[in-house]
């Protein structure tokens, strides 16, 4: 009987220091994380002070994070921050709206363009914006959804989608310098992309994972808001791109009625404009 006892004793006594670790235990993860969020609340504190860079987020334009038809590029989902990009100024007597960007006619020397931060990662020229806003807006009030899915680039991002495309083709095995010419057909040598100068965007659906609703919306009324349908599919032997019907160029109102009423494209417009 005492020895049951003492058993019992011994039991008890272990139990209870085991619910002392325990607790000890749980107050130190508590101090822990205590400390994690004063940490997080200081930094955060500290970043507010932090001097803001051109451009604002543009919080009704949706966007996602997934690749267009045609295209490998990802949205870095969440950042909002403007940036500059490394070339020298736009014209502002307009003429920038029609600056022709192609294999033929590479940005202009020094170009820069001022950029406002849409969600995602995204930027546009922010001339653009309002209109492109605008655009979203009527678009979605008639039951159509777009995302962009692609807009301003840097020359090193372009240069990454460029040897993703040749990689991806020489792994089907292509030769080398078919893979490169395939992928020009598709993707544009960097300082030839229309993408570097934050007026070109790629648009694709919200919610379907059919865009043609979208792209027939935007073919026939993009215009309105001084977009034009880039890279036709009657056109490929001229603009040297495979149709895209998700890419769409910002021009001006005047001048996309113009393309838009006369089926031309940017190339053949601007050579009729002299």
């Amino acid at each position: 009987m005492d020895t049951n006892n003492e058993t019992r004793a011994l039991a008890r006594k272990r139990r209870q220091r085991r619910a002392r670790q325990r607790l000890l235990l749980a107050i130190g993860l508590v101090v822990l994380a205590a400390v994690v969020v004063l940490g997080v609340l200081l930094l955060g504190g500290k970043g507010k002070d932090t001097p803001s860079t051109t451009g604002t987020q543009a919080e009704s334009i949706s966007v996602q994070s997934t690749a267009a038809p045609g295209s490998t590029a990802q949205a870095d989902t969440g950042s909002t921050q403007a940036q500059q990009t490394e070339t020298q100024a736009a014209p502002e007597d307009g003429s920038w709206k029609l600056i022709l960007v192609n294999a033929d006619h590479p940005l202009p020397e020094g170009y820069t363009v001022t950029l406002k931060a849409l969600r995602n990662g995204h930027y546009v020229d922010e001339r653009i914006y309002p209109e492109l806003q605008q655009m979203f807006d009527d678009a979605r009030a008639q039951g159509i959804y777009p995302f962009i899915n692609e807009s301003y680039r840097t020359a090193e991002r372009q240069q990454q989608i460029m040897d993703n495309y040749i990689a991806r083709y020489e792994n089907q095995g292509m030769r080398h310098e078919d893979a490169v010419a395939k992928a020009l057909t598709i993707v544009a040598v960097p300082g030839t992309s229309e993408h570097q100068m934050g007026l070109a965007l790629d648009i694709i659906a919200e919610y379907d994972s059919d865009s043609s609703a979208t792209w027939t919306w935007l073919k026939n009324n993009s215009w309105r808001y001084g977009f034009i349908l880039r890279y036709p599919a009657d056109k490929e032997a001229v603009t040297g791109i495979s149709f895209e019907p998700w890419h769409f160029r910002y021009v001006g109102v005047p001048t996309a009625q113009e393309i838009t009423e006369s089926g031309l494209c940017l190339e053949e417009y601007l050579e009729k404009q002299g």
